[in-house]
Order: C-alpha cells, then sequence, then structure tokens
C-alpha cells in the first residue's frame, strides 16, 4: 500500500509537532524524493532523462539523511516514483482543453480539427512552424477526442480516432450547447 507525503509527516509517539516551515520542506524533500526515484526508473527503462544517475543518487541519499533531522518517519518503499515528463506543444498542462472549449463557445457551428487549432493559436497568438503545427494538430485531436469521451463535446459523425481526420467535426455536447446559450424570454 502507496501511502501519500502528508502521511509520512507525523512521527507516532512523538509529542513535538512540527512548525509549518519545517513540515513544508519536509514535504517538498519527498516530493523531490519521488521524482529522483522516477529518473532512475526512467534510466533503467532506457528514456532520455533530466537528471544524471548519480546526481539521482547521490540527492536520493543526501533526503534519506535530512529526514530523521527533521524528525520525519521516512519509510521510502511508501513514496511512488514519479517519472516528470517534458512539456510538449506551446501551451501549458490543462491550457489545450479550456482553449478547445473556449474556441467551440465561440464558433457558431461544427468545426473540424484544423479551424480548432487556428481558433486557439490566433486566441492565444501562437505561431508554430509547420512541423510543430502538425505535432500541436495531433495534440489537439487526442485532446478533443478525450473531451467527446467524456461528454464534453460531440462529434458530427461516428469515425473512430484515425479515420477521417479532416472531415471529423465537433462542437460542445448539446447539454452545455444549451446552458451557454441564452434564452429567449417566454411570450
Amino acid at each position: 500500500m502507496t501511502l501519500p507525503a502528508k502521511r509520512l509527516l507525523h512521527t507516532p509517539g512523538t509529542s513535538t509537532a512540527l512548525s509549518l516551515p519545517t513540515k513544508q520542506a519536509a514535504g517538498c524533500l519527498l516530493r523531490l524524493y519521488a521524482r529522483l526515484r522516477g529518473e532512475l526508473e526512467k534510466a533503467n527503462d532506457g528514456e532520455a532523462v533530466l537528471v544524471q544517475r548519480d546526481d539521482a543518487m547521490r540527492a536520493i541519499g543526501h533526503i534519506a539523511a535530512l529526514m530523521p533531522i527533521l524528525d520525519v518517519n521516512f519509510d521510502p518503499s511508501a513514496l511512488k516514483p514519479v517519472r516528470t515528463r517534458i512539456r510538449i506543444g506551446p501551451l501549458k498542462h490543462g491550457e489545450l482543453r479550456t482553449s478547445i472549449l473556449a474556441a467551440l463557445r465561440a464558433g457558431v457551428d461544427w468545426m473540424t480539427y484544423p479551424q480548432i487549432a487556428t481558433a486557439v493559436l490566433e486566441r492565444r497568438g501562437i505561431v508554430l512552424t509547420m512541423s510543430q503545427h502538425k505535432h500541436f494538430l495531433q495534440k489537439l485531436r487526442e485532446a478533443v477526442h478525450a473531451l467527446g469521451e467524456k461528454g464534453v463535446v460531440e462529434r458530427e459523425h461516428q469515425f473512430k480516432l484515425q479515420e477521417n481526420t479532416q472531415l471529423q467535426r465537433w462542437r460542445l455536447s448539446s447539454k452545455l450547447f444549451r446552458r451557454a446559450t441564452p434564452r429567449l424570454p417566454a411570450d
């Protein structure tokens, strides 16, 4: 069973409570420890790493040595390794989906993937090279498809993810569209 880092900050049987800055520092060190273990796993799997193996091992040893000083009951097996990924694309995490929804709200009718991509990039003022645009369009397709699986957007045709990607058109789901559309006053 994996315990969250917050549970590791309490040392059973001790009456001295850690001060808030010490708890925050210990929490940060535990998160760093998990990310460093993720880097070691990435190295073992042959993936590109952000921190070299020797540096990660050295830092993990230092963090483990600091935990008793900070009065933290430290169990390394309770921390799940976290693999850090480099951001891909021009938008931050979560901005693509919100930008897609904003573009579909602003659009008056069904929109294709390239139309959505153009609206998102224009709204953000981003200019991409041809290869970056191709990669961005693929990430946009995946994000729109994921929103479709959640029922947030609906597709015009029931094509699969890899079929007729240029012809597939999307809009906000009927439920969301009705909420976003102002109602006319009753006569």
